[in-house]
């Protein structure tokens, strides 16, 4: 693909039901690079390619999800992208979407991290869109910082009740929690909080097998 005209920051597959795209995110814009040639004009604007982003299947069909801290989180579905506000369809309210800087999806719950802070965000089960519920790490992390990232950790290398939640901060600090729920202390519990190494950016997890690998400035370390 040609004619870009800005570093591409970030690659985004979109795989649906009948269709796959691949996009490139640089500062001025998403271009479909699906094919060879002229990538033409943004499909839509940014101002930051650096993105963080989760491909969805719902009943609804099939949607590729990303932000970035600085633009409204974008929505795909195949034909269209929709910039999440609180006044979109779908939107996302209680929180300022402008600020939500990863996405990532546990046990059918998308969740957010809110740049600058440590808080990350959750919708209801199975939702694109909804009120955004506050959940507060900063009584967990003893060294400060901030959220940089979250993953699922799928232990037997399948989605299912025995997967846990990470979550990293800019620190290097590694929280594992447990559970369905993350509004009830009962059926959503912190497992432990682990201190490993600062990491790189907020593209610092890879899933291997059961295990999950953490990229920081010491090394690349598996969560077993």
């Amino acid at each position: 693909a040609t004619g870009l005209t800005a570093p591409v920051r970030s690659l985004c597959s979109f795989t649906g039901f009948t269709t796959n795209k691949l996009f490139a995110c640089t500062n001025l814009g998403v271009f479909d690079v699906s094919a060879a040639g002229a990538v033409g004009a943004a499909a839509v604007a940014l101002t930051n390619g650096y993105v963080s982003h989760v491909n969805l299947n719902t009943l609804g069909g099939s949607y590729l999800y990303l932000c970035n801290g600085v633009d409204k989180p974008l929505l795909y579905n195949g034909t269209t992208w929709t910039a999440i506000d609180s006044a979109s369809t779908p939107s996302i309210t209680g929180v300022t979407t402008t600020d939500l800087n990863f996405i990532t999806v546990f046990k059918r719950r998308i969740w957010f991290a809110e740049k600058n802070s440590m808080s990350l965000w959750y919708l209801p089960v199975g939702q694109l869109g909804g009120a955004a519920a506050e959940f507060d790490v900063g009584q967990i992390f003893k060294r400060g910082g901030t959220v940089t990232a979250a993953t699922s950790w799928t232990i037997d290398g399948g989605e299912g009740l025995d997967d846990y939640f990470v979550i990293a901060s800019s620190v290097g600090e590694i929280a594992v929690y447990k559970g369905t729920d993350p509004a009830s202390s009962t059926t959503f519990t912190l497992v432990g909080v682990y201190y490993i190494g600062a990491p790189l950016n907020n593209r610092c997890f890879i899933a291997y097998g059961g295990d999950l690998l953490f990229l920081c400035r010491a090394g690349v370390f598996p969560l077993s």
